[in-house]
């Protein structure tokens, strides 16, 4: 075996560091992203929440409803935040208008500029904050259903997370704009793990998404079909992978599937 010289070894290293720091979560960034929410919210209130040794913050919008719905909890897609204007605000403003009690959650941040291999890594690790994200809500807001609201990568680690529960840890389950890619991690497995989620499961797209999200959507609609009688599969004409223009349908088509799928409460 030829020898590896020092400056291709020096090489490879570097890459290994580059790759490790590119795919660890960005906390500075993180703090920055919740200092800027929190000078600039307007509706909810923010808490600090732990999850794997680091602290994250998630947005409480409580109306406090006399007959609350129940409690929905919403991902973001890859670099955002859980306050970002597009799909994030208008569901967790509007869902709460509509009694139910939302928690957006930050979910984990890279380093401007990593890909989205780089993000397919933050998948496993994202778990944590979703079940930390759970317990809070189950805590606080003692009403049920509980509903995983999850776009774009968010969807992604919301399937991750419920293809695994040994028990059951939310009553219901929103995908949009849940794509398909290339990938050797298992927990990036989307098809394979959707088969597992018995729970009521909507996906939701725009005819104008990503090729990554449209092309398997067919085969998604099959297995929500075999699954689970509640479940949908809703495209919306016209919208593209952030609904720009269209939030509100995109917000009217959640809250109607989740009254056709729960009773009132009582």
């Amino acid at each position: 075996m030829k020898p590896i010289s020092l400056t291709h070894l020096i090489s490879l290293i570097f890459c290994a560091l580059l790759s490790v720091v590119a795919s660890a979560a960005d906390l500075e960034r993180e703090k920055r992203l919740a200092d800027e929410i929190k000078n600039s919210l307007i509706v909810g209130e923010i808490v600090n929440l732990q999850a794997a040794g680091a602290e994250f913050i998630a947005l409480i919008n409580n109306e406090e409803p006399d007959q609350p719905r129940g409690s929905v909890i919403i991902l973001h897609g890859m670099g955002e935040n859980p306050n970002a204007p597009q799909i994030v605000y208008p569901l967790r403003s509007q869902l709460a208008s509509l009694s139910w009690v939302t928690a957006s959650v930050q979910l984990p941040v890279l380093a401007t500029g990593a890909t989205i291999d780089d993000y397919l890594t933050q998948i496993e690790p994202s778990a944590s904050r979703i079940q930390a994200s759970l317990s809070y809500m189950r805590t606080h807001f003692k009403n049920r259903p509980c509903v995983l609201v999850a776009h774009s990568l968010g969807a992604m680690m919301a399937v991750n997370f419920i293809a695994k529960q040994q028990q059951l840890a939310c009553d219901a389950l929103v995908l949009i704009g849940l794509p398909t890619l290339a990938s050797d991690l298992p927990e990036a497995q989307s098809l394979e793990l959707l088969k597992k989620i018995n729970i009521p499961t909507l996906d939701i797209f725009g005819s104008q998404d990503l090729a990554s999200v449209k092309e398997m959507a067919a085969t998604r609609r099959l297995t929500l079909l075999k699954n689970n009688p509640l479940n949908r599969q809703v495209e919306i004409t016209g919208a593209d992978h952030l609904f720009n223009g269209l939030n509100d349908t995109l917000v009217r088509s959640v809250h109607s599937w989740l009254i056709h799928t729960f009773k009132p409460a009582q």
